[in-house]
C-alpha cells in the first residue's frame, strides 16, 4: 500500500485554515479522496460578504445562498445559523434547504424546468417566491395553485440581453441562454398574473451569469430592471423586492487576498445602482462564500514521463471535480508536503477520458508518489457536481 508523508504544508497561506486537522485526516489508513471544508473560512467569508454589501445597501437586504453551489447539510446548517435564506433549483435542494432550518419565507426556487411535484411542494411549504423563467411555467403554477387552494408570490425572471463577459456555459443573460422571460413576453405574464387570485407578483429578478469579475454588464442589467420594475409598477402592480442574482467571482489564479478588491468594485455598483430604489433586494451569493472554503485532497498513484511531457496521475478526477474538463477552468494545485525543487506535468485523474484533467503543463512544486495534492478553490461546484462515472467512488467530505 502507498504509505503518504506526513503534511506540513501549512506554511502556505491557501492551506492555512485546514493546518493541523487536516494532517490528522490526511494520516488515516483508510485513504479516499476527500473535500476538505474549513467552519472558521466559512464564517469570515460570510461576514466579509455581509459586512461589504451593508456598506453598499444600509437600507437592508436578504442574502439567499445559491444551494447549487455547494448543497452539504452541514454547511446549510451554519448558514441557516447565520441568519441565510436560500436560492434553489430543485425540489432536492428545496427539501435540503427546509430539513437545514432554513425557514421556507426565505426561501427562492429558481431554475427553468421546475416539475409538477417540485411545484406542488413550493406551494405546499408556502416558500418566499417561485422566480418564474417563462410564461408556460406561470401556467403551471396557477393552474397548481389553484388546485391546492393556496396563493404564491411569483417574481418574474427577466433576460435583460446582456453580455456577462463569462464562460459561455455560465452565462445566463443573453437572449441565446435558455433563462429568463424576454422583455416582449412579459405582458403576457402580467396578463395571467391579472387574472388569477391565486398569483401575487411580488417583484422581478435578474441573473446574468456565474464567475462575474467584469461588472460592467451587471451594471447595464440593473439599469434595464430598474426601468421594467418602475414600468411594471406603473401597470399596478404593487411590487416589493428586486432579485438582483448572484454570480460573484473569485480569481482562481490567484489566492483569497485579491477577493476584497472584486467584492468592493461589486458593491460599488450595487451602491451607484440601487441607493434609494424602493424594494426590497435581494441577493444570491453562492461561489464567492464557498469557493475557497475548500480543497479536494487526493493521492498521487503515478509519475508517467516521456519524451513529450510528464503526467501526475492521481486517484481523484473529472468525476469529482468537473470544472476543468467542463470549463476549462484553472485550479491552484499544491503538494501537501513540501519538497525542494519544481516540476512540470499535467495533473491527471483515472477517468477514461482524455477530458480527465486538473492542470495541464503545470509548475508545480516537486512530488514524489504517494504524496497528497491540494486542489484548491473547490469548496463551490466541486461534490454539488459530482458522478459515478467509472463507477468509482464518491469523494469523502469532511468539515474541520
Amino acid at each position: 500500500m502507498i504509505q503518504p508523508q506526513q503534511f506540513s504544508y501549512s506554511d502556505k497561506n491557501e492551506l492555512l485554515f485546514f493546518g493541523e486537522s487536516l494532517h490528522q485526516k490526511l494520516s488515516s489508513t483508510e485513504w479516499q479522496p476527500v473535500y476538505f471544508y474549513s467552519k472558521k473560512a466559512v464564517l469570515e467569508r460570510l461576514k466579509m460578504y455581509l459586512g461589504k454589501m451593508s456598506e453598499a445597501l444600509p437600507q437592508g437586504f436578504q442574502a439567499h445562498y445559491a444551494v447549487k453551489a455547494n448543497s452539504n447539510p452541514e454547511l446549510l446548517k451554519l448558514y441557516a445559523s447565520q441568519g441565510m435564506g436560500a436560492d434553489v433549483v430543485s425540489g432536492g435542494e428545496l427539501k435540503k434547504a427546509l430539513d437545514a432550518g432554513i425557514p421556507a419565507n426565505k426561501i427562492i426556487f429558481s431554475g427553468v424546468g421546475k416539475t409538477v411535484p417540485e411545484v406542488r411542494l413550493a406551494i405546499d411549504a408556502q416558500i418566499c417566491q417561485i422566480n418564474v423563467e417563462s410564461p408556460s411555467e406561470l401556467l403551471r403554477i396557477q393552474k397548481i395553485a389553484s388546485e391546492l387552494g393556496k396563493k404564491i408570490t411569483v417574481v418574474l425572471r427577466v433576460n435583460p440581453h446582456v453580455d456577462a463577459k463569462t464562460h459561455k456555459y455560465i452565462s445566463t443573460g443573453f437572449r441565446e441562454n435558455k433563462f429568463g422571460i424576454d422583455e416582449d413576453s412579459l405582458g403576457e405574464c402580467y396578463k395571467v398574473i391579472k387574472q388569477s387570485p391565486n398569483l401575487n407578483l411580488g417583484g422581478l429578478s435578474c441573473h446574468i451569469g456565474s464567475q462575474l469579475l467584469d461588472f460592467s454588464a451587471f451594471k447595464e442589467a440593473l439599469q434595464k430592471i430598474k426601468k421594467i420594475f418602475n414600468e411594471t409598477k406603473a401597470q399596478g402592480f404593487k411590487l416589493d423586492r428586486l432579485d438582483i442574482g448572484g454570480g460573484l467571482g473569485i480569481v482562481y489564479t490567484e489566492d483569497a487576498s485579491s477577493d476584497l478588491k472584486v467584492l468592493e468594485s461589486y458593491c460599488q455598483i450595487i451602491k451607484e445602482e440601487l441607493t434609494g430604489f424602493d424594494a426590497k433586494i435581494q441577493t444570491e451569493p453562492g461561489r464567492f462564500l464557498i469557493a475557497r472554503c475548500g480543497v479536494l485532497v487526493t493521492q498521487v498513484q503515478y509519475i508517467k514521463k516521456t519524451p513529450f511531457k510528464n503526467f501526475v496521475i492521481v486517484d481523484s478526477g473529472m468525476n469529482h471535480l468537473i470544472r476543468p474538463a467542463l470549463y476549462e477552468a484553472h485550479h491552484r494545485v499544491f503538494p501537501t508536503f513540501k519538497r525542494s525543487g519544481t516540476m512540470k506535468a499535467d495533473v491527471v485523474g483515472p477517468v477514461c477520458e482524455s477530458s480527465d484533467f486538473f492542470a495541464k503543463d503545470r509548475e508545480i512544486s516537486s512530488i514524489d508518489e504517494g504524496d497528497w495534492l491540494a486542489i484548491a478553490d473547490s469548496g463551490a461546484y466541486g461534490f454539488s457536481m459530482v458522478s459515478l462515472y467509472n463507477s468509482f467512488a464518491l469523494p469523502k467530505e469532511i468539515f474541520l
